[in-house]
């Protein structure tokens, strides 16, 4: 049970959340229905001046196999998907099994997240899409590359975290979302006879304030694993587009990243906003609420 506890409040710690005076444009949002609770994430579609268009297709790094699934089957209709992944892409786009298992497992970041995934009954990105296919199109830098761009900047993951911490103190948080996931609420969950659901819910919750996260997170420089990154999709969006038999193309980058290309694409594409879909990347269903026991009728037999 420590360990569970230790996994929830680290897990929590990831994802504290900042506000801005400007909010960034929102691909994700937690919605709430009769039956489930959803984590869902937009596709936004943009057409250029030439009628090409570019769907911004947002993702989580776990979620549920069907959401998962649904992507596989709609990156079947694009002329190309620029996918990100740092490091060297080959090990799933021409994959050996030596390969896959090592870009699968390596690394802090993502044994954390295949580890979250398991807790949470959710699937892993990089073990549920497709990227052997031939219009798959590594969009990210290298190991190397990333290293050096953090280099030039003097960050770290400390860096990052101590950014992000500043801000959130300065700022007003959505005080409902994360009352839910403070220590105390963290012993709620995990006394709770479903602990992951419980904790699966509320990390939605604050998932929903991911974009204003990662303003804090940039600074006023930018940082290498949004913006650094986000300039290097962007160069290769216009090496694709420049093909003009290149008619319809997908960004396939994590929710964060969105709306930092969104606003590229805008300024330096002359694009524009002609569709908005969400899927549900999480569905978590309600309990059913028990029923009332009937109360028996009165007796109204006479007395003798």
């Amino acid at each position: 049970m420590t360990k569970r506890f230790y996994a929830l409040l680290a897990l929590s710690l990831c994802v504290q959340p900042a506000t801005s005076a400007h909010p960034p444009p929102d691909y994700i949002r937690y919605a709430e229905g009769r039956q489930n609770a959803r984590l869902e994430i937009a596709i936004r579609t943009f057409t250029l001046p030439s009628g090409q268009t570019v769907d911004l297709v947002g993702v989580v790094h776990i979620a549920d196999a069907a959401y998962y699934a649904e992507l596989n089957r709609r990156f079947t209709g694009y002329d190309s998907v620029l996918f990100e992944m740092v490091g060297d892409p080959s090990g799933m786009t021409r994959p050996s099994e030596e390969d896959t298992q090592a870009l699968q497992g390596g690394g802090t970041v993502s044994t954390i997240q295949r580890a979250a995934s398991k807790y949470l009954n959710l699937s892993y990105q990089l073990s549920a899409i497709d990227y052997t296919a031939k219009n798959m199109v590594h969009a990210d830098v290298s190991a190397r590359e990333f290293a050096q761009m953090q280099a030039e900047r003097g960050e770290n993951v400390m860096t990052l975290f101590v950014r992000a911490m500043q801000a959130q103190m300065g700022s007003q948080m959505n005080r409902t979302a994360m009352n839910e996931l403070d220590t105390f609420g963290l012993i709620r969950i995990l006394m709770s006879p479903d602990s992951a659901a419980e904790f699966k819910k509320s990390l939605a919750k604050v998932f929903d304030q991911m974009e204003s996260m990662t303003v804090a997170m940039e600074g006023e420089q930018g940082s290498a694993v949004l913006s650094g990154r986000n300039d290097v999709v962007m160069k290769k969006v216009k090496e694709v587009l420049a093909h003009k038999n290149q008619r319809r193309i997908a960004v396939f980058y994590g929710g964060a990243h969105m709306p930092g290309i969104e606003t590229a694409l805008i300024g330096e594409l002359d694009a524009r906003p002609t569709g908005e879909e969400w899927l549900a990347a999480w569905t978590m269903p309600k309990a059913a609420k028990p029923k009332k026991p009937k109360t028996p009728p009165a007796d109204t037999t006479p007395a003798p």
